[in-house]
């Protein structure tokens, strides 16, 4: 068994199970983000952190469902890493599309769930995923997608999907693996966005420095808020588990 790759074992999960890249500077998404929420909403403040990775994290909470208000922004090398405060995980689609045709530069979304759906203790459970996602400031077929590789259960099947333009550092053979789930692995992720200069599993290739913004929204009258602590013990994430799932 491979063990599932996340970042930080989970202990930021939901935040953490999925995440927004752009490769620019952290000052020019951080310019380009403000302008845009500017447009979308009447009240928007920008911080710039001093707190420390992944700690800045704790910025994002509550979580909320039905709406994001706030975003976090880190250093990540070359690039710049998005999260948002969205109830179930990051919701990184929206931004990093946006951004990344309005920035003219590339864009991944990455996604790491552990599958728990049927594990000892676990009521109900997560379906899991392994996904990358890389986009680019061109329209293709599909809005500016480039390329998607995910295996994801469905509720009744695992299931392997790609889609786009292949890239010369796939590992196309693993995709014709008997097994769904071995045709795209969190090892196989990790290396592809280390191809493209993303250490996305590496907790000390994040930061130091971090932008905090946060939008004036309106909250619907059912929208959830939670710590990320209760949000943890509603999605039933244990983050001891995550290195003991396959994946």
């Amino acid at each position: 068994m491979t063990p599932l790759k996340t970042l930080l074992d989970e202990r930021f999960a939901p935040i953490t199970s999925a995440i927004g890249f752009l490769e620019l500077p952290l000052d020019d998404v951080a310019n380009a983000y403000e302008d845009w929420m500017r447009s979308l909403h009447d009240e928007v403040s920008v911080e710039r952190l001093t707190d420390e990775f992944p700690d800045a994290l704790h910025r994002l909470e509550p979580l909320t469902g039905g709406a994001r208000p706030r975003a976090v922004l880190v250093s990540a090398g070359q690039w710049t890493a998005y999260f948002d405060n969205s109830l179930r995980g990051t919701d990184a689609v929206s931004p990093i599309g946006h951004l990344s045709e309005e920035l003219r530069c590339p864009g991944v979304i990455v996604k790491a769930v552990p599958h728990t759906i049927g594990v000892r203790g676990i009521r109900q459970g997560r379906a899991g995923a392994v996904q990358f996602q890389l986009l680019g400031p061109l329209q293709t077929t599909f809005l500016n997608h480039v390329r998607t590789v995910a295996v994801t259960f469905d509720g009744s099947r695992w299931r392997f999907d790609l889609s786009g333009v292949e890239q010369g550092f796939e590992e196309v053979d693993a995709y014709r693996a008997r097994r769904v789930r071995d045709r795209f692995t969190s090892d196989m992720l990790e290396r592809y966005c280390h191809s493209l200069g993303v250490e996305v599993f590496t907790a000390d290739a994040y930061g130091p420095e971090a932008v905090f913004i946060e939008s004036r929204v309106t909250m619907p009258p059912d929208g959830a808020v939670m710590t990320l602590a209760q949000a943890q013990a509603w999605l039933e994430i244990k983050p001891e588990l995550a290195p003991n799932l396959p994946g």
